[in-house]
């Protein structure tokens, strides 16, 4: 096996790690929804002692949700699979030359036709066709997944999050304020809204699903799992 195959190999088991990470994530902001805002099921528990239990779990269920987000969009160890990890070796432009030639090889590919066999010739052309539509495809899948990467960790939301990952959730890192001396960081010192759960998973939604393309060369229908994920809340939520 060649050495490119290998490093290929090794960038789609890590893309798939971060795919996996990313549903489980959505599972749990599609249940979270049900516990926000004007939710008619925060009704059951309005007035009670229980709805200080109900904020406590809706708040941790949120701060899972960014927790795990955060991990596989932003934290750039050398270790984890990561999308910046994933990023960084598309930026080798040696690595993405060679990906981008095993992407659109279509030397394997088998050509029917109805009727009278093809000629060598015709079938030929057939694949070169094909390989021009799969480099297009592969520099639409790289630019999607580059440019709105850049943009997402450039943007407001982008930076909130990782900010409250890095100093509230993962770390309990204090902060000097005037009126309370020394404390740690709470969610209103980042303007955290329970909607960046959804915002960020997301913004991040074709980041991911490009990589997985260009990694293995096929289409993932990650709309229809994530549809899924909302009929199971709904489920959960009926009972």
């Amino acid at each position: 096996m060649s050495v490119i195959i290998k490093r290929i190999e090794k960038c789609e088991m890590l893309v798939s790690t971060i795919v996996n990470t990313y549903f489980l994530a959505d599972q749990n902001s599609k249940l979270l929804i049900h516990l926000l805002g004007e939710s008619k099921h925060l009704d059951r528990w309005k007035d009670s002692y229980a709805a200080s239990g109900v904020n406590t779990l809706r708040f941790s269920l949120y701060m899972h949700v960014l927790s795990e987000v955060r991990a596989i969009m932003f934290d750039s160890h050398s270790k984890v699979a990561s999308v910046p990890n994933i990023i960084k070796v598309l930026d080798d432009l040696d690595f993405r030359k060679k990906l981008k030639k095993w992407f659109c090889d279509v030397s394997s590919c088998q050509v029917y036709s109805i009727g009278d066999s093809l000629s060598e010739e015709s079938i030929e052309y057939i694949r070169q066709e094909e390989a021009k539509d799969k480099e297009l495809y592969f520099d639409e899948l790289l630019y999607k997944a580059t440019e709105n990467y850049k943009n997402l960790i450039s943007s407001e939301l982008g930076i909130r999050v990782n900010n409250a990952r890095n100093k509230m959730i993962s770390h309990k890192e204090f902060q000097t304020t005037k009126e309370d001396g020394r404390r740690v960081f709470d969610a209103s010192d980042f303007g955290l809204v329970y909607s960046d759960a959804a915002d960020i998973l997301e913004a991040s939604h074709d980041i991911i699903f490009s990589l997985y393309s260009l990694f293995t060369k096929s289409h993932f229908d990650s709309r229809n799992e994530i549809k899924h994920h909302e009929f199971v809340a709904n489920e959960f939520w009926s009972k």
